[in-house]
């Protein structure tokens, strides 16, 4: 009896210990990805207890231009120093060689190299960012041989000479919105509450299709005791996915795109935008803000990261381009018909720019002219419901970027902080002739976007009919197979679309203000160019200043391009830095 309890007892503890070790054997051979209901990486989590390393590339997406040309991922040569055994007597002089290589001041190199106690790379001082090393600089370091001292490549996400930053973007931490929007990401571990994710621009709008599968980094297996491990201790760990990390392909043109942003620096436009449309679709080809901002170094007080070109500001005269889709609809004006000028309109303090005024002009004159008088005078004989109306058919107060409306999940924007623009405020009476006179001539509470300015050409080019401009046109796998496309769309809408022959009229108008308006220095471009131009009064700091417009297409017998240009907060009657840059945008274009 007693053998058969002793047997028994074997037994049981025979059969827990093979349950035991077939738990244990599941662990770590089948639940070692998901472990438990919270879904723990067991494998990630002890790999990282044991592992220092340092990040060579996010594995985040990356985008480039429409010919392929990258925009962000500068792959770039960076030391990297690594904690191990060193006979540093035998190697003096060849430390002191390196920090002359790298322009450094000896001491702190000296300190970065001997108290490195985990990998570390040389970077520059409050950023992180890897300290670029040339090709020559490299080689020399090399040559040197000096134990735990590497020359590897990194990625840096922005170029030190990185385009299109406002339209791109930034990436940072962002834990509300991780928390907010990424919850699952946030669960299964591929995400942490503090991942950098993409907080403005296209980072921020295309953020499900930047997030790669892993890191590629270089790292140091230790013990427990954080001794480098034998054959173990320094590994380049990477995903090696054949179709990670996405690509995005934007419609932009990264020459066009550094040349206009040159222009603005040039002409002096400190704050301001300019976009260009490619007249057949609508693709945005470039689009520039300014002030300039680094995406490594935001400060979020002073806003500059912000896309002025996707902002709304006052519009000027070139809001009077509305007026005359209304009028020649409406039939307000009759063919021929002239009105008078002399300066001032006699209410609402409404005056005309031109002192003593333009005299008998007809409609036509009027808008090469820019005569706020008649524009008054004929804001007189249309509602502003009319108004209002034919501004949305035209693609004002309206968001136009590529949109995907989805449903149960709303609307996804190509474009972030996209603003809509207005005709009129909320409170406002429309129909009061003050208020609509005012309007007429795109001051009061009119608010137009450049990006919506340079449609609205693209629009009457297409004979009325508008089209929504498109940033990103496909996604791509790493092995350059499409993931995604983006194909164009048009920008419906409840009401039909302005006539074509009101559309080819007013195209034909904006000739008229090159050759013979306020457009008559363009005479001198490259190319033959339309265009219409306006001036809007603000205040700035208690002081009276204006934003200056030009938009127009070019060349005129065939066009091809689109462009809106605003100079904003400039003196009052300073030089006309919209128009300055207009040409010289065009005049590059024309040399391509």
């Amino acid at each position: 009896m007693r053998q058969r309890r002793i047997w028994f007892g074997l037994l049981a503890i025979t059969l827990l210990i093979a349950v035991l070790l077939g738990r244990l054997a599941w662990i770590q051979v089948i639940d070692t990805g998901s472990f438990t209901r919270r879904n723990i990486d067991l494998v990630g989590n002890s790999v990282a207890q044991r592992e220092f390393g340092i990040e060579l590339d996010s594995g985040r997406g990356q985008f480039v231009d429409r010919n392929g040309k990258p925009i962000t991922g500068q792959t770039v040569r960076a030391l990297v120093v690594f904690p191990v055994k060193r006979p540093e007597d035998e190697f003096e002089a060849a430390l002191h060689q390196i920090g002359t290589i790298l322009q450094a001041d000896e001491t702190k190199w000296t300190e970065f190299y001997r108290n490195a106690s985990v990998p570390k790379m040389w970077s520059e001082p409050g950023t992180g960012l890897p300290i670029a090393l040339t090709d020559k600089q490299a080689e020399r370091i090399a040559a040197l041989d000096v134990p735990g001292v590497e020359v590897m490549n990194t990625v840096r996400r922005y170029p030190a000479d990185a385009a299109a930053k406002h339209l791109i973007g930034f990436i940072g931490e962002n834990p509300q919105r991780i928390e907010t929007l990424f919850a699952k990401q946030l669960m299964n571990g591929s995400l942490t509450l503090a991942s950098r994710i993409g907080v403005s621009g296209l980072e921020k709008t295309m953020e499900p299709y930047l997030r790669g599968v892993g890191k590629t980094s270089v790292s140091l297996f230790t013990d427990g005791a954080h001794r480098p491990l034998a054959g173990l201790d320094v590994r380049l760990v990477s995903p090696n996915n054949p179709y990670y990390p996405l690509t995005i392909g934007t419609t932009l043109d990264l020459d066009v795109q550094r040349n206009v942003e040159a222009i603005l620096e040039r002409t002096g436009i400190a704050s301001g935008a300019a976009v260009v449309l490619d007249a057949a679709n609508a693709d945005v080809v470039a689009m520039a803000s300014r002030p300039d901002f680094d995406p490594n170094r935001i400060d979020f007080e002073d806003g500059h990261w912000g896309n002025k070109a996707l902002k709304a500001v006052t519009p000027g005269s070139i809001f009077k381009t509305v007026v005359v889709a209304a009028a020649l609809e409406e039939g307000v004006v009759r063919p021929g018909e002239t009105f008078e000028c002399n300066g001032a309109f006699g209410k609402y303090g409404l005056r005309c720019w031109l002192h003593g005024g333009h005299g008998t002009i007809t409609f036509e004159e009027a808008y090469a002219e820019s005569c706020n008088v008649v524009f008054a005078k004929v804001m007189q004989r249309i509602s502003g419901a009319k108004l209002q109306e034919v501004a949305q058919r035209l693609g004002l107060e309206r968001q136009i970027g590529w949109t995907d409306d989805r449903p149960g999940d709303g609307a996804w924007h190509q474009f972030d902080g996209e603003e809509r623009g207005q005709v009129f405020a909320g409170k406002t009476p429309t129909e009061d002739e003050g208020v609509r006179v005012q309007t007429s001539i795109g001051q009061r509470d009119a608010l137009v976007t450049p990006l919506q300015a340079a449609n609205l050409v693209v629009t009457l080019l297409h004979g009325g009919e508008p089209l929504r401009p498109r940033i990103v046109q496909d996604v791509r796998f790493r092995n350059g197979t499409v993931a995604h496309t983006f194909s164009g769309q048009k920008l419906t809408g409840s009401s039909p679309n302005v006539e074509p022959r009101i559309a080819k009229t007013i195209a034909g108008w904006m000739r008229e203000v090159v050759l013979s308006g306020t457009g008559e220095s363009l005479q001198k471009a490259k190319w033959r160019l339309a265009g219409k131009s306006g001036t809007a009064e603000t205040i700035v700091d208690g002081k009276a200043a204006v934003h200056q417009w030009f938009i127009g297409y070019g060349p005129v017998d065939k066009p091809r391009y689109a462009v809106a240009v605003v100079a904003q907060n400039e003196p009052e009657n300073g030089a006309n830095r919209a128009i300055a840059a207009f040409r010289d945008i065009m005049d590059a274009l024309a040399n391509r």
